[in-house]
């Protein structure tokens, strides 16, 4: 079938019709109308009448070549639950990620959007008994998904899980592979701030299994190694990209996290302090300011004094 004769015989209905679906053809024109049935192979659709109704209205066939993209329009409620998908929970979310899945490789689909937040819900809500569910998720999407960007927070995703699940080694040399391979700031940050959860995690394994590390002249300096990688990650984005408020405030509340845990009070309080003053307006600020209160610092403690 011939593009052109197509749109020049049906130019005319287009003008009167209930915009649903668009078909987006290779030759820049469009065709309103209610995708019937899409595969890698045809694209079957109806031409709606006036009342978006099927009567008497036009079927026709295109070949999937001839189609640049799809824009399938919000099913009845679609549109306000998309806004909000990333609150919604899993069973909510699961029977959107089956509508649309067939469609995870196609340009402008929303399924790797539904398929991120629906993995997310499940890491959420069970992350023991969900977690290889979700893990599978992330991965599909980054196998088949059409945008980089949604391949981007599928990754970060799947490190997420694989840190849920417990194997931070994986996460880690993933995590340093993908820092490696972008420039994109966003993406920087978000995997420099796993990169620092996991340190400090294997930090506090470490200390854990060697109580008195400090005597240790073998775990001493991984344990400082350790350490330091974590302070530098968790402060990176408030040193490199402090116009990011959100992110640079969340890197600032995990160095004082961080400070607290070696027993560092007066350096937790100076980075809860940072974060009060210059981002106010971060959801970690509150938090912050009730943390100032109820770790004073050591050196303004009272003193006994001589009469």
């Amino acid at each position: 079938m011939r593009v052109a004769p197509l749109l020049a015989a049906f130019v005319t209905t287009m003008t009167t019709l209930s915009a649903q679906d668009i078909i987006y053809l290779k030759t820049g024109e469009s065709l309103a109308c209610r995708v019937d049935a899409l595969t890698d192979n045809i694209v079957n659709f109806t031409l709606l009448s006036n009342a978006g109704t099927a009567g008497g209205s036009a079927r026709r066939t295109v070949p999937a070549a001839q189609v640049d993209y799809v824009e399938f329009d919000f099913r009845e409620g679609e549109a306000a639950f998309f806004e909000r998908r990333n609150a919604a929970t899993s069973e909510q979310l699961k029977s959107w990620w089956d509508y649309y899945f067939p469609h995870l490789h196609r340009p402008r689909s929303r399924a790797a959007a539904y398929g991120i937040a629906f993995a997310a819900a499940l890491l959420r809500e069970t992350p023991e008994t969900a977690g290889e569910r979700a893990l599978s998720i992330f991965d599909r999407i980054i196998e088949r998904a059409w945008s980089a960007d949604d391949i981007a927070l599928a990754k970060q995703g799947r490190l997420r899980t694989l840190m849920a699940l417990g194997d931070l080694e994986t996460a880690t040399v993933e995590a340093r592979l993908l820092a490696s391979q972008t420039e994109d700031p966003g993406l920087l940050i978000e995997v420099n701030y796993l990169l620092a959860t996991a340190d400090f995690q294997k930090l506090k394994d470490l200390q854990e299994e060697h109580p008195r590390w400090e005597e240790d002249d073998e775990v001493r300096p991984e344990r400082n190694e350790i350490y330091h990688r974590a302070l530098d990650q968790f402060l990176w984005p408030h040193l490199f990209h402090a116009t990011r408020e959100e992110v640079a405030a969340r890197g600032l509340a995990g160095a004082a996290g961080l400070y607290l845990f070696a027993g560092e009070i007066e350096a937790a309080r100076a980075r809860w302090d940072d974060l009060v003053h210059l981002y106010p307006d971060s959801t970690f600020a509150t938090e912050a300011k009730t943390l100032l209160e109820t770790h004073p610092s050591p050196t303004t403690a009272p003193t006994d004094t001589e009469p």
